[in-house]
């Protein structure tokens, strides 16, 4: 496999706040190649650039001379999902200015919502193509919107707990990464992710609007006001022009509803999208990052439950849409 060099960048400062991009570059990659960038997971709320990394698109990009490169962004509850959009597309635009115009944005969990975002806004240069994978990208989802759906056990002491976002919203120090703990359902911003799904407030932290998710589950999407709207693409930011977009999610995910990821995709199909779904049967959240998969490489293992077969698929459209553009 081709030597990778690994460097990192300061992509922008805010108050102070150095935001960086790591670069893995093989040494067969060529000027403007591909370059894919992706964002991380954590329910925007916790882990960094290097947490949950997808071994599999890796290894990918290793092996095909693409440079890949992962980036920070500012996390809530401190910052809104506006900042995050900033940071994104920063961080794009930085990649296209200094590594290459023909790219890639991808995004695993929330990291899926903030690539969705990113590729849906009109100040982000087109990417060939976007993949989000168990992605969190349809915030005005019901799941979202109506409360006392827990994520998985609930969280008993919701009050105290929505105090505490509350109290970091108004004056905490805005982070970009937080490591993730050996006990992370025990930490506290797994906390605060538990206690915004089941009491609905995920639309709330994300606009830093309190009440709004009550008014949309009460009046309907329309009474987001215009400056929210780039947050839930999924409704507002569709059309003939998004860019060739594959999603793939497990039907067994605890954590990502995988209706999100079936439902975006039948919204994509309607509105002309060139899209492909992917469902991964028996799969629940992160089974892609479980073990260092090199597709590549591997030679006589088993595939029982297709998983493989369905990452090579992906791949073989990702490689398609490089060479049609």
């Amino acid at each position: 496999m081709a030597e990778i060099k690994t460097t990192t960048h300061v992509y922008k400062t805010v108050n102070g706040l150095e935001l960086t991009i790591d670069v893995s570059t093989p040494a067969t990659a060529q000027a403007n190649n591909i370059a894919l960038i992706h964002f991380h997971g954590g329910f925007l709320l916790f882990g960094d650039k290097t947490s949950f990394p997808p071994y599999w698109l890796i290894n990918v990009c290793k092996k095909r001379g693409w440079t890949y490169a992962t980036a920070s962004y500012r996390l809530l509850p401190e910052a809104k999902g506006h900042d995050i959009l900033e940071d994104s597309l920063d961080a794009v635009r930085w990649v296209y200015n200094n590594i290459s115009r023909r790219i890639i944005i991808a995004g695993s969990s929330a990291g899926g919502h903030v690539a969705f975002t990113t590729a849906a806004s009109p100040l982000c240069p087109k990417p060939l193509a976007l993949l989000c994978v168990y992605g969190m990208i349809d915030f005005l989802n019901g799941r979202y919107v109506h409360p006392g759906r827990l994520l998985r056990g609930g969280i008993p002491n919701e009050d105290e707990i929505l105090k505490e976002i509350d109290a970091a919203i108004q004056g905490a120090k805005v982070i970009d990464g937080y490591p993730i703990p050996p006990d992370l359902e025990a930490s506290q911003r797994f906390k605060w992710s538990s206690v915004m799904h089941q009491a609905a407030r995920y639309i709330d932290v994300l606009t830093h609007s309190p009440g709004l998710t009550e008014k949309i589950a009460k009046e309907g999407v329309q009474v987001i006001p215009e400056e929210h709207r780039p947050l839930f693409p999924a409704t507002f930011g569709l059309n003939a022009n998004f860019p060739p977009t594959i999603l793939m999610h497990g039907d067994a995910d605890d954590l990502v509803d995988f209706e999100l990821s079936s439902s975006v995709a039948t919204k994509l199909q309607n509105a002309g999208v060139n899209v492909h779904f992917e469902r991964v049967a028996g799969q629940g959240h992160g089974f892609d990052c479980t073990e260092n998969i090199d597709l590549d490489a591997e030679k006589n293992v088993e595939d029982r439950d297709g998983t493989r077969e369905i990452l090579k698929r992906i791949v073989e459209l990702l490689e398609r849409y490089t060479r049609d553009n």
